[in-house]
């Protein structure tokens, strides 16, 4: 979990960069579900390790229980993002996605978008922020649109963190003059910072 965790955290993640990691954690706990149940301990050293000292037998049906809850609870919690699966898909690999399943507005921009070669190029660097930038506005208005509401789902929560932390050192002892006018005038200045930096 506390990789899991680390993993999620970080500047400039994308929501696609999220679900890719909660895909991942969850066909991890498929496998140790299945390990358990055969008392495999490859991945769990600690219990490998001291399971033959003891004389009682290791209780892999409360292991088993508690991987079955943490499997639903990640099922709950993050039920949100399958359902937005097939957009995350499309804005994570507009070069590979199916055109039939577009929705229509998208569909011959994204046409446009297969077809250009130095794009195509652009794309292969890996930096989907960079690669969504440089595309040119009136040639690819609805993309772009599309685009916008995916980056604008915070993959991580670094940006408010660092939004708050940044609020918390302005309205600080140096600065108690401030009232919370100027507060709610801050966090518009910089959610406007944000919005800025994810789409201009």
């Amino acid at each position: 979990m506390n990789d899991f965790n680390l993993r999620l955290q970080g500047e400039n993640g994308l929501i696609c960069d999220m679900y890719t990691q909660v895909k991942a954690f969850r066909q991890k706990l498929v496998l140790f579900e299945s390990q358990l149940m055969k008392d495999c301990f490859a991945h769990f050293i600690c219990c490998e390790k001291f399971n033959p000292d003891t004389e009682s037998r290791f209780p892999t049906r409360f292991s088993q229980e508690i991987i079955s809850d943490l499997k639903l609870q990640f099922q709950k919690h993050f039920s949100d993002l399958d359902v937005n699966a097939e957009e995350i898909w499309i804005f994570q690999n507009p070069l590979d996605c199916d055109l039939e399943k577009l929705p229509p507005e998208l569909q011959m921009e994204v046409i446009d978008l297969q077809s250009n070669d130095l794009l195509k190029d652009k794309y292969k660097k890996g930096n989907l922020v960079e690669f969504y930038k440089c595309l040119p506005n009136d040639q690819y208005a609805y993309v772009k649109n599309f685009v916008r509401g995916l980056m604008s789902m915070f993959g991580t929560t670094y940006v408010c963190e660092k939004t708050f932390s940044m609020m918390k050192y302005v309205k600080s002892n140096h600065r108690s003059t401030l009232s919370d006018e100027h507060v709610k005038q801050n966090i518009s200045f910089f959610l406007f910072k944000i919005f800025f930096y994810y789409f201009f």
